[in-house]
This record gives structure tokens, sequence and C-alpha cells, in this order.
């Protein structure tokens, strides 16, 4: 599953349509039809509904009430952090009996999977460009990297030990 940060930088660096080739991309639909709108630049529209047409990428819609009750699970610091499009996304991740990825370019995101110890499901865009052979050194900014999706993830498993984080 895609955030919208990931989605914005990949089509910001012209791969988007590489990177479908080699990955089962899920996007939610508050993402996919609200947040990942424009490259980073603004100046090129993103549109993913022609992809999902094509069935090369699937656009969830999870219940709102499924969402909400996810999103009341967390104390008022977690609340604040997590965005509409991340909501969704963690909240299929948490209700669904497969064992997807999150990729994302936001610590709410590391930092909860880190909290509810879901550590494994969590992926960098860093790590996925490598295991697909679309490595980019250098063109990426520190929240696509591994580095980062461990030092958010850890904080959330601290938060979980120390009783932070949920209601």
């Amino acid at each position: 599953m895609l955030d919208a940060g990931p989605i914005i930088k990949l089509f910001s660096l012209d791969i988007w349509d590489k990177f479908i080739e080699h990955c089962s991309v899920t996007v939610s639909r508050t993402i996919a039809y609200h947040e990942a709108l424009y490259t980073e630049d603004g100046t090129r529209q993103i549109d993913l509904k022609p992809y999902e047409e094509r069935c090369l990428i699937k656009i969830l819609d999870l219940e709102p009430s499924i969402v909400k009750s996810f999103h009341d699970t967390f104390d008022q610091l977690y609340k604040a952090d997590i965005h509409p499009g991340e909501k969704e996304t963690l909240a299929f991740l948490c209700n669904s009996s497969e064992k997807g990825l999150v990729c994302s370019g936001d610590k709410a995101v590391f930092r909860v999977i880190g909290l509810l110890g879901r550590v494994e499901q969590g992926i960098s865009l860093e790590e996925i460009l490598q295991k697909i052979g679309l490595s980019l050194p250098g063109q990426l900014e520190r929240q696509y990297t591994k580095g980062f999706r461990e030092k958010w993830t850890r904080i959330g498993q601290v938060d979980s030990l120390q009783g932070r984080g949920l209601q």
C-alpha cells in the first residue's frame, strides 16, 4: 500500500509506470482522489483512475465506521499526526487478514506501525526501489529512506513499551 508521498515522488521522478510494472500497488481512495494530486513541483497532475481502470493498481474503499473505530484507539498525540489518507491506509492494513506492506514518507505511519507491533509491515520507498532494481542513490529525501522508517518505527515501539499512543 502506498501513501501519498511515495506516489507523488514516483510521478515526480517519472518512474511511476516502471514501478507499477514491478509492484502490486494498492492505494486508499482518499489518497488517490484527494491527496496524491500533483507532482512535487505542481506542474503535472496525477490521475490514478486510468491505472485503476486498466487494473494496474487497486484503489480500496473502507467503511468510514471502520476508519473511525481504528482512529479512536489512539491518544491525542497520535490522532493529531495521522492524516485522513493515512487513517484509511492504516485501518485497512490493521483490519486485513493479508500481510501487506505500507510505504510512506510520513513519520506518523511508521510510528503507528511500531506502536502496534507491525514492524514487518513497514517499508521505505528506498527499500522497494532497491528490491526492484530502480535504486536512485542520492535522489530521495530522508523521509523515503530505510533509516527514516527504522527511526520512527523504533519511536513507536518505545511509545508502546511506555504505555503511550493508545487510549
